[in-house]
Formats: C-alpha cells, structure tokens, sequence
C-alpha cells in the first residue's frame, strides 16, 4: 500500500499517517453525505428524485440503492484508489477519477441544480462543499496517479459523472416499467408531495 502510495502521489511519498488520514476522511465523507440524504431532510434523497419525476421508489429499495449499495461503491472507490487494493495498481486511476467525478457530479446534478430550480428540501446539500474540496484535494495530492494512466482516469471522470446524471432518467424509466409506481409529478417551487410523507414500504 505505501508503494502503491509512494507512486500515486509524489505530495506524501511513503507517508503511512497521511495514507491512513485520507483515506478515513474520504471514508467518514461518504458516510456523513449518504446519511444526510437519508435522515437529513424531511423525506430521504430518493423520494425527492422520485417526487421530481413522479415515481414512488418503495422505500426499502431506494434504501438499499442510495444508502447502502451507493456507499458500499463509493468506498471501494477509495480504498483502490488510495491504496491500489484489491485490484490491481491501473485500476486505481479509474478509482480516483470514478471517485472525483462522483463527488463533483453529485454535487452539481443531485443537489445544486435541484435546488436552484425550486426542488426543496434537498437533503445532503449541506456537505456538498465538502465534496468539492475533497474532488479538488484529490486531484492535488494524486495528480501522479492521475497522470500515470489519464485514458483511466479520464474515464473514471466520466463513468463516475455520468452516473449521477442518469439518476433521474432513471427514475423515470422505472416509472414507464412499473405502473403502480407512477404518482402525481412535483411542481418546482411548490411543497414536496404529500405523497412522499409516507409510511415506509
């Protein structure tokens, strides 16, 4: 691991403390982001994409997509990215720029623009600056990591980016699929749906 780190970022070197450091912000990151969009609002982040698009995810799957398995993803992420475990060293450019794509796309799509356009409340918008210094931190200190394989990391910009955009589409896909899960679409600058209050399925 602090080979694969004594390669990746030329900031740190063979520094274990600064690795370990790193490594858990980007961990307890992910976790604090994924639990405000779960706990931090009136209603769970997946019932205001929902809402958005006039679909009503049950509740135990949007659980497991948007709390459980998108943490679980965006943790693998990091720890191949930072310490080229479990897969092998190239894969940890496309990580590290999966990783930045994601942190920089959920903020400006998930959230942002969400928001801007009248969709409140929006759960988890209060840690996305947190994200961006992140994304921004990460491009420093593993620019060399980046730089060993730029067509991985390049993609992992994209794959990691592109994923949040389809969010919504999505959504709306599952609505056209199952059609007892279709419900009156969210007017933008209106009051969430009381739909979307309530109980869990």
């Amino acid at each position: 691991m602090l080979d694969h780190f004594d390669e990746f970022s030329t900031v740190f070197g063979r520094d274990g403390a600064m690795l370990s450091v790193l490594l858990v912000v980007s961990l307890a990151l992910t976790a604090f982001h994924v639990y405000q969009e779960w706990k931090g609002g009136a209603v769970p982040l997946w019932r205001v994409f929902g809402a958005i698009v006039g679909v009503r995810l049950p509740d135990r799957l949007g659980f497991l997509l948007f709390t459980v398995v998108l943490t679980l993803v965006l943790w693998a992420l990091s720890v191949q990215g930072m310490t080229g475990w479990p897969l092998a060293s190239k894969w940890s450019s496309f990580a590290l720029g999966a990783l930045i794509g994601a942190r920089i796309s959920d903020s400006i799509v998930s959230h942002w623009i969400l928001y801007a356009m009248g969709y409140r409340p929006n759960p988890g918008l209060t840690s996305t600056p947190l994200y961006i210094a992140e994304a921004a931190l990460l491009a420093y200190v593993f620019w060399e990591g980046l730089s060993l394989h730029p067509l991985g990391a390049w993609g992992g910009v994209a794959a990691g980016a592109i994923f949040f955009v389809l969010v919504l589409p999505s959504f709306w896909f599952l609505g056209a699929l199952f059609g007892d899960w279709r419900r009156p679409r969210w007017a933008r600058g209106t009051t969430i749906p009381d739909w979307t209050a309530s109980s869990r399925r």
